[in-house]
């Protein structure tokens, strides 16, 4: 008989092979953030319709929203669906950033060129209103996913008012990250594809940094207060 031939051990791994579907792989990031990248292609062909504007923006913080609280996007028949509920109420919102757009340009040009005095000083004016404005409707967008069934433009917008009272930091963050991707857009312009839902990505990481640590606190102390005043009314004094 031969004698049996010896097999040379194998080499070891350097390191444990990358996590898949657990969120902690490279591959695994790689495949989230491509998600996002798609997700975000679809929102800005959608959005080149200007009426559907209102709709995608909210359909993409819902989604974006689901991302962040569970590492993955909702199917893509849920997002369809949720687009979808989110179309007609979010059509006045598209006519209307489409016409604030044109009068801010408007009545800019119209300073600018001297047919409406005012000058330099009030353009300026004008411009810090927009921008206060701007601040409020971009912490108003991670607030629409907020919700079972997501929540509405107007109590939305009303909600990003109030982050911006609470948490003027928070406005100016919004306008920063919205800002850095508006420069890319501009500069290179195949990344505006691409932009969308990572922009969105950015102000719900400013609404739960900033701004949820800050409107927790006083939702808490008013729920205390509606409690007090309620075992208060019908307590032993009265």
């Amino acid at each position: 008989m031969s004698a049996p031939v010896a097999t040379a051990p194998r080499a070891r791994r350097r390191r444990a092979p990358e996590a898949t579907g657990s969120g902690s792989g490279w591959k695994e990031q790689v495949r989230r953030i491509s998600e996002l990248c798609l997700l975000g292609v679809v929102a800005a062909l959608l959005s080149l319709c200007v009426l559907p504007l209102g709709a995608v923006v909210a359909t993409v913080s819902r989604a974006v929203g689901h991302w962040a609280d569970t590492d993955d996007l909702p199917p893509w028949s849920e997002t369809a669906r949720e687009f979808g509920r989110r179309f007609l109420p979010g059509v006045p919102v598209g006519v209307a950033t489409l016409l604030a757009g044109w009068l801010v340009a408007v009545e800019l040009g119209l300073l600018r060129s001297g047919t409406v005095p005012g000058g330099d000083l009030a353009a300026g004016a004008l411009l810090v209103v927009v921008a206060v404005l701007l601040a409020a409707v971009l912490l108003g967008i991670p607030q629409l996913a907020d919700g079972p069934a997501g929540r509405g433009w107007r109590p939305a917008l009303a909600g990003g008012w109030l982050a911006l009272r609470r948490v003027p930091l928070a406005g100016a963050a919004a306008l920063a990250v919205t800002a850095v991707a508006a420069l890319l857009a501009l500069t290179l312009p195949g990344v505006f594809l691409v932009l969308p839902a990572l922009w969105v990505l950015s102000l719900h990481a400013v609404h739960r940094r900033l701004v949820l640590p800050r409107l927790a606190p006083a939702t808490a102390d008013a729920a205390d207060a509606a409690d007090a005043g309620g075992s208060g009314a019908g307590g032993p004094g009265r």
